[in-house]
């Protein structure tokens, strides 16, 4: 073992004595296993071995005669005479200078982390005794994963809980789940790794979903505690700091919270041939002379090198340009290769999707989940109660405002939507408590906040208004965002130059000042520098907008406020279409436009500019394409045909020609120019340009001039049933099957051993659920018959279709359900559970990410599946384009796995080639959630039919006792077993396979739990 090696063994074996009481002994002994396994046991042993270093006395001695003997080591009195007494030396001063400097390094991060940005619009107000805390608002935040309940907290439900559990949660081989809160998943992350580094995440979210909060409230909270710990008195809420972590997993570890898109702008870095963990330790030696705590730095470091930190990287999607970037991934893997402690980097999901090199090696990645319903409403609550607490509202007014926001959001379904994404529920927040009402759209909503930030900063209490000061009769509050604009604009810019040029979204006073002076230049050019002075000194107060962040440096509240105000800046440019092109090409500019065509289009009423650019966009490459879908979907159809008409006309208006791009974008694209994230945002703008918001499709009388031609059963009576080429999508619907032998089994291997205590007792508590032991359906393939032909829907049944079947008021009549699924329907209306509300709808229909036209219906559970089928065949019936003799059900398990096998002994549906992420949506696609049907053209079987792996998991017509049955089963008791096909979104490769299925109750549901339907002869069912 070379020197080298050794060191690395050592400083690891240290790294996980000193982690040992914050990871448990399970995980210390993990920890042990994985070092033997990487470095010999024999080394590993041999260092765990030697006894602990004793500390060494560097004491003065003095020796005394005495009878008594020799006192050493310990503080004495001496009375008479002794031989000798050793004293301790005198503190380093270098050490203390350290201790301290550690102390105000905490201290300023408490204070910085706590103080809310978007709440310190009222700061210039003298009544006001506080800013708004970020201890006091901040909600718990969820990933899109779901985790089985532990032992513990499985025996806390409650009996009632309990039962709702298996009703509302996954069943199967899996016990009931929860969401997995994002400060545990760095704790689980580890497992992902498989023996490598552990304890990294790369934690994603879309704008505004709260990534930087997180970061803030770890710091926060894990800054407070090591204070608490260190014995320096600061306020604290109840409980301590680590109550506001629950489920946190590492204890007391000192926050090391840096910007990435500050070490993006480290000079040193930046002229570097690679990055390094000498520029890394520069950097914070820089940020920490800067924060007058320069001796702060080596206590850091020593505690990052021994584990004692957690390193809180926050926005690498904010790291733009061929240089810098990779500069700054090299930067962090040297920091994970160095420190064995907890590393955490937050990133935007389109940004980590569409540049490979952000997607670091070592990380494995957590997705942030919206805000459900629960969480909104205690935001809400808390957000008047801590404006109450601040002194901003009287107690009773912010009661009674708090109820009017909350019956507002449940309400109105457009500003559920907004409310989903943190930072909008935040602005509405601000917007409704000085506003009174709210907007229903993002662009206005920002506008709105925007106007009333502008509105605070320019009259501060005390002081005249900043336009009156500023003495320019034709300077008015619009000149003003205009103002702010081009300071937005100019920041965008600079996140988004190229190699050359890879300055961050900060601005540095000089260009503050020069963009200032030019923009008063033409109402006032002799005093534009004073004017622009200013406007500066009152920036320097601060207008929730742009915040100074250093001595000579401004920036943005959050990046979302600098792309609505860099896309305002562009929308009035003469050479506005050529602009927007350029920038069209580029991801980083995509949120930009959006804001701007939504302002456009909703504030300005001005069509023309965004129909323009969306034509030019359709022509482009496939980046262009979705995005001109994207921008469409923002114009609206309505808004389009007020317009003028001819754009929805066929086949050549803008409509149908975005439509057909996009659909064959979808079903045909290929990477690299059309890799699987952006086919699956094109199906995304697909469905909303199809159908408009899921919300609009449950009505019976409802327009739909121009569906997706791939999905017939989403107009079912509807005039567009009736156009030409219906009866042509319906027969290009269905896939047939011919009768014979193929090959039926679930190949998997085992996944524990069924000798051991623990898989005994886990398999007694899932069936306990309703489920089954992990491994007793494994079977080696067999060779087995169907005697029938049929057919097999080529796509799961999406929730444009299943709207049909709300809207027909399928719910409501006993006709379409099954004897037991009356019943389980009759007890949800008699309240024994609330998970369908008031309106019977899926569990999820109300829920964004869910709930895209296109996208596979999930949380149906087996009864409302066997119901659509019912009311479907009925149509069809009625209407004649079903046979009499002809049903559509559920499929068996055996026509499901033959549909996906074929005749052969394959293991995937488009062969034996191993998954990778443009076959199938699963784990390594990384998308988070179920893709618009038809996204993945490679991974179609044989028979035609798409997404058989992957995406959503299948209910099927077949007990889970008798899965070689040929013949359906018409009903389920509540508590006997069905079969759900295997594998969604969420799964890793081994479990990939034709064959793989669990068993569940027909009242479980879940969130990736949808089915498609067969055709087939009555007398088989």
């Amino acid at each position: 073992m070379g020197s080298a090696m050794v060191d690395d063994l050592v400083s690891k074996v240290k790294s996980m004595q000193n982690l040992r009481p914050y990871v448990g002994e399970d995980g210390y002994a993990q920890g042990l296993a994985r070092l033997r396994e990487q470095f010999g046991a024999e080394a590993v042993d041999a260092l765990l071995a030697v006894p602990p270093t004793p500390p060494r006395s560097d004491g003065i001695a003095i020796t005394i005669s005495t009878e008594q003997g020799t006192i050493k080591d310990a503080p004495v009195n001496v009375v008479g005479h002794a031989a000798q007494v050793t004293f301790a030396p005198p503190a380093d001063p270098a050490v203390a200078r350290g201790e301290a400097a550690l102390d105000a390094y905490l201290r300023r991060t408490l204070a910085e982390c706590n103080a809310l940005p978007l709440g310190q619009i009222d700061r210039t107000d003298a009544d006001h005794v506080r800013p708004l805390q970020l201890a006091q608002l901040y909600i718990r935040l969820h990933t899109t994963r779901r985790v089985p309940l532990s032992d513990a907290e499985l025996a806390a439900l409650s009996a009632e809980d309990r039962e709702r559990m298996r009703v509302t949660d996954r069943g199967g081989d899996e016990r009931p789940t929860r969401p997995l809160a994002a400060v545990e998943a760095l704790g689980r992350s580890a497992a992902a790794l498989d023996g490598a580094a552990p304890m990294r995440l790369m934690l994603l979210g879309t704008p505004g979903s709260g990534k930087s909060t997180l970061v803030s409230h770890l710091a926060l909270c894990l800054a407070g505690a090591v204070l608490a710990e260190r014995r320096v008195v600061t306020p604290a809420p109840q409980g301590g700091w680590l109550a506001c972590l629950p489920g946190w997993p590492y204890g007391c570890l000192i926050p090391v919270r840096m910007t990435l898109r500050d070490l993006a702008a480290f000079a040193p870095l930046a002229s570097a041939p690679r990055g390094t963990l000498r520029l890394f330790e520069q950097f914070l030696a820089a940020v920490l002379e800067d924060a007058s705590c320069a001796a702060a730095c080596e206590p850091l470091m020593l505690a990052l090198r021994e584990g004692r930190a957690l390193l809180l990287l926050d926005g690498l999607d904010e790291v733009v340009g061929q240089t810098v970037l990779p500069r700054v991934v090299e930067t962090i893997m040297d920091a994970a290769k160095t420190f064995p402690g907890p590393i955490l980097v937050t990133c935007r999901v389109l940004d980590y999707q569409e540049e490979r090199l952000r997607q670091v090696s070592g990380f494995p990645s957590e997705t942030l989940a919206e805000l459900n319903q629960e969480q909104i409403q205690q935001f809400i609550e808390d957000w008047y109660a801590e404006l109450a607490a601040s002194g901003r509202r009287p107690a009773a007014q912010a009661a009674a405002d708090s109820k009017a926001l909350r019956a507002a959001v449940a309400s109105r379904s457009e500003l559920r939507a907004l409310a989903g994404t943190p930072l909008l529920l935040t602005v509405m927040a601000l917007v409704h408590a000085f506003r009174g009402s709210l907007p229903d759209a993002r662009a206005l909503l920002y506008a709105e906040c925007v106007e009333l930030l502008l509105l605070r900063w320019r009259q501060p209490r005390g002081e005249s208004d900043l336009i009156e000061r500023l003495g320019l009769p034709q300077f008015r509050n619009s000149d003003l965002l205009a103002l702010m604009a081009r300071l937005g604009y100019a920041a965008h810019e600079r996140a988004a130059r190229d190699a050359t040029q890879t300055g961050p979204a900060d601005l540095d006073e000089t260009t503050v000042m020069a963009l200032l002076a030019e923009s008063f230049a033409p109402y006032d050019e002799p005093r534009r520098y004073q004017l622009a002075e200013l406007v500066l000194g009152a920036l320097t107060r601060g207008n929730g907008l742009l915040l100074k962040r250093g001595p000579q440096v401004y920036t943005f509240a959050h990046r979302t406020f600098q792309e609505f105000l860099a896309g305002y800046h562009l929308k009035g440019q003469r050479d506005f279409r050529k602009l927007c092109l350029e920038r069209a090409v580029q991801p980083h500019w995509h949120e930009v436009l959006t804001l701007m065509v939504g302002y456009l289009v909703l504030q300005d009423r001005d069509l023309d500019k965004p129909l323009s650019l969306v034509e030019k966009l359709i022509g482009g490459s496939p980046l262009e394409q979705t995005l001109a879908g994207e921008l469409l979907v923002l114009i609206g159809r309505e808004r389009a045909d007020a317009y003028d008409a001819t754009l929805l006309q066929l086949p050549d208006g803008l409509w149908p020609r975005t439509r057909s791009m996009l659909l064959r974008l979808l079903s045909q694209g290929q990477p690299p120019a059309a890799p699987a994230p952006l086919r699956h945002r094109a199906g995304l703008a697909l469905g909303l340009l199809c159908y408009g918001p899921l919300a609009s499709l449950d009505r019976p009388a409802l327009q739909i001039p121009m569906p997706d031609p791939r999905l017939p059963f989403a107009v079912l009576g509807l005039k567009a049933q009736h156009a030409h080429g219906w009866r042509q999508a319906l027969e290009h619907y269905w896939c047939p099957i011919e009768a014979g032998p193929f090959w039926s089994g679930d190949e998997r291997p085992p996944q524990r051993d069924p000798r051991n205590p623990l898989a005994k007792a886990t398999d007694m508590v899932r069936r306990t659920l309703g489920g089954q032991a992990r491994d007793e359906h494994r079977e080696p393939l067999r060779r087995v018959t169907l005697r029938h032909h049929y057919k097999i829907a080529r796509y799961p049944v999406t929730n444009a279709e299943f709207a049909r079947f709300v809207a027909a008021g399928g719910y409501q009549q006993q006709q379409w359900w099954t004897k037991h699924g009356w019943a389980w329907l009759q007890s949800e209306q008699q309240g024994k559970n609330p998970a369908l509300g008031n309106e019977y709808r899926p569990r999820v229909w109300d829920e964004l990410r869910w709930n895209n036209p296109i996208q596979p219906v999930v949380g149906v559970n087996w009864y409302e599946a066997s119901a659509y089928c019912r009311w479907l065949s009925a149509q069809g019936h009625s209407q004649g384009w079903l046979a009499a003799e002809q049903i559509i059900r559920l499929p068996t398990w055996l026509e499901w796995e033959r549909a996906a096998r074929h005749t052969d002994q394959r293991r995937h549906p488009w062969g034996d080639a191993p998954p990778d992420g443009e076959r199938a949506n699963y784990a390594a696609s990384e998308l988070g959630l179920p893709a618009p049907t038809g996204c993945f053209p490679r991974g179609v079987a044989p028979c035609g039919a798409h997404d058989l792996l992957g995406n959503v998991m299948e209910w099927t017509a077949t007990a889970a006792e008798h899965p070689r049955v040929v013949k359906p089963e018409a009903d389920f008791p509540m508590r006997s077993g069905v079969i759900v096909s295997y594998t969604d979104f969420r799964d890793k490769e081994a479990h990939l396979c034709c064959g793989a299925r669990i068993r569940v109750y027909p009242f479980n549901w879940d969130f990736d739990w949808g089915f498609r339907v067969v055709q087939s002869l009555a007398l088989i069912g």
